[in-house]
């Protein structure tokens, strides 16, 4: 997990607009994602939860609270199909899945943003 404070949602967005991020958690896998929720909703600290930043947009003000980035990866296949984690790409997901003969998705190709958005 990484953290930092003061990072403009302009480095963080696609439109690269916006201004700082009080807080800002990279949570790379899910026990950490819960984890900086869970602080959070202990302290009544104001959230938003950033995928790909495609579909954000912030005021110059910026965000007074914490700002958790998805960032987690991985692709696991089963039985019942594919388990692909909130941080991955979503076009690259949506050529997965395609890929593997999954009928469907291809309408989906080019949206912008993560997985799990």
């Amino acid at each position: 997990m990484r953290e930092e404070t003061g990072v403009p949602f302009s480095e963080l967005t696609t439109l690269r607009l916006g201004g700082p991020a009080r807080r800002l958690v990279v949570a790379e896998t899910e026990r950490e994602v819960v984890e900086v929720v869970q602080e959070a909703d202990a302290v009544g600290e104001p959230l938003l939860v950033l995928g790909g930043g495609s579909n954000l947009v912030v005021a110059d003000d910026g965000f007074d609270g914490t700002v958790l980035q998805v960032a987690t990866r991985g692709i696991e296949r089963s039985d019942e199909g594919l388990d692909i984690a909130a941080g991955e790409g979503w076009d690259e997901a949506v050529a997965l899945l395609v890929s593997e003969g999954y009928a469907g998705v291809e309408a989906l190709s080019g949206i912008p943003g993560l997985v799990g958005a």
